[in-house]
């Protein structure tokens, strides 16, 4: 196990709609942060299919209809699927999914192409349907 970071934008047109609501919130607690368009999540490497990340990331809009928590990142390979997931009311929910994954580049992995998973796009509100393109993802070795 050795420590890295994932750093995703998740999507940048869901991102900059909340930021433009009056009383549109993004917060970044319990060790997540933001560098520019990206969330950072410190973690660690669980072994050789599977990464865990700590932090939260809070999205809240149009006076508590859209409310929602992404906690405890987890990406796994599975075969062929390799699949982000998180903690939402304490329940595990595949968020995206990532193609073409691959490495290099100062990264440990790296996927340009992600998308929504089924549960992915409820959570988000259903504003995107299932297979909508989200931001590239990358995970890196910790500085």
């Amino acid at each position: 196990m050795y420590p890295v970071e994932l750093e995703w934008g998740v999507k940048e047109s869901f991102v900059a709609y909340l930021e433009a609501l009056p009383d549109g919130l993004i917060e970044e607690r319990n060790g997540a942060a933001r560098r520019e368009d990206v969330f950072v999540l410190p973690g660690q490497r669980v072994d050789e299919d599977g990464f865990r990340f700590i932090g939260t990331i809070h999205f809240y809009g149009h006076h508590g209809v859209l409310d929602v928590t992404l906690d405890e990142f987890r990406l796994e390979r599975a075969g062929r699927r390799t699949v982000l997931s998180a903690e939402v009311s304490g329940v595990r929910i595949p968020i995206a999914e990532l193609m073409n994954v691959g490495v290099g580049g100062g990264a440990v992995l790296h996927s340009e192409f992600v998308s929504l998973t089924d549960d992915g796009a409820a959570v988000l509100g259903g504003v995107y349907p299932p297979g909508a393109s989200l931001a590239p993802l990358t995970i890196r070795s910790a500085p």
